[in-house]
């Protein structure tokens, strides 16, 4: 169930919480910029404090946003001040490099931090003497000629080591959701055909490539598959949900993905640390926005993917108690990643979270 979107997540409304629009990160600094193990990092600053948001969220990612190097929640102050320290270093603390600290209370502010686990070493310079008076070296005399090396038959050439296989490319989804999961690639070559503005407006964004190029199919051994009338959905949604048309799939492809086939790139794996996000937000450890920054995560780095068409109101329902649950259930492994997408594409269908 993969097509990338951009999101703007307006409210999430849970029993028990109101998300004020007011109640916003307004500053946090760090006491230090670099840090080694075993230093303790304190995390200070302020919100627009709002008494229905008591809780404010720090998460500290690893370099790359890999996991989570620690974590808190705690309760601000009634002028919005905060305040935390945490212990540096350990299992968490997987290399050195940049961590960034994010801020959450309904709205983010992120900012990042230096760690090398052991401070760079520091040598004090030697003293110098005065060198000593030398004597005059006694003269050197010039080394005899040696005789001119016997000739060494040609040297035999290893076999060469093939390269690596070069990494999958695609022209596809270089413009957010362009060509869309949903859509086949006829549909796009009808409308670059039919409409001049929409083929001015396609030529204008890929000089170099054809309409074929970015929106169509690669030819395999296989006749007339992928079609060009059936969108890339049809056939994620009959390779997912029919276990013998993934086995056909997977006996007549052994070496490619579908996604490669039908000219995307693979989606990524879900870090751990959004299934750490997912089952704290499902206990109630964290605040919908905590929850929310984790979703825009996978959306803008193509982890999660979603084909759908959101509706343009907002609505006023609260979640469901088992959107929570499918939450709970996805970081436990108890339920697929496809099922805890379509919990959200139910958010997105319902207006709970509005798609740009």
């Amino acid at each position: 169930m993969k097509v990338i979107f951009y999101v703007f997540l307006l409210f999430l409304l849970v029993p028990g919480t109101l998300v004020s629009a007011f109640a916003i990160v307004e500053d946090f600094t760090t006491d230090k910029t670099e840090y080694n193990k075993d230093d303790q990092l304190i995390v200070s600053g302020n919100v627009s404090y709002d008494p229905e948001i008591p809780f404010v969220t720090i998460q500290i990612f690893t370099p790359g946003k890999s996991n989570f190097a620690d974590f808190d929640t705690i309760s601000a102050n009634s002028d919005g001040s905060f305040s935390t320290t945490f212990n540096v270093g350990g299992p968490t603390w997987t290399s050195d490099g940049t961590y960034p600290i994010k801020i959450t209370y309904d709205g983010n502010l992120e900012k990042s931090i230096e760690y090398k686990e052991f401070p760079e070493p520091t040598t004090e310079p030697e003293p110098t003497t005065e060198p000593e008076p030398t004597t005059e070296p006694e003269p050197t005399t010039e080394p005899e000629p040696t005789t001119e090396p016997e000739p060494t038959t040609e040297p035999t050439l290893e076999p060469s080591v093939s390269e690596p296989a070069s990494t999958f490319s695609s022209l596809k989804l270089q413009i957010p959701n362009f060509p869309a999961f949903d859509k086949s690639p006829q549909y796009y070559l009808d409308r670059y055909n039919d409409e001049p503005s929409y083929k001015s407006w396609f030529d204008s964004q890929f000089p170099l490539h054809s309409i074929n190029d970015v929106v169509g199919y690669k030819q395999t051994h296989i006749p007339n598959f992928p079609a060009f009338d059936k969108s890339p959905q049809y056939y994620l949604d009959r390779y997912n949900d029919e276990p013998s048309y993934k086995s056909w799939f997977d006996s007549q492809f052994p070496n490619d993905s579908l996604h490669n086939i039908l000219g995307y790139e693979d989606p990524v794996s879900v870090p751990d640390w959004i299934r750490n996000n997912a089952e704290w937000w499902a206990t109630g450890k964290i605040n919908d926005s905590a929850f929310i920054s984790g979703i825009e995560f996978m959306i803008e780095n193509n982890i999660i993917m979603i084909s759908t068409t959101s509706s343009n109101e907002i609505s006023d329902e609260e979640i469901p108690d088992w959107i929570r649950n499918n939450a709970h259930w996805w970081s436990q492994d108890l339920i697929s990643e496809d099922e805890f997408v379509n919990g959200l594409k139910f958010m997105i269908q319902e207006g709970i979270i509005i798609i740009n």
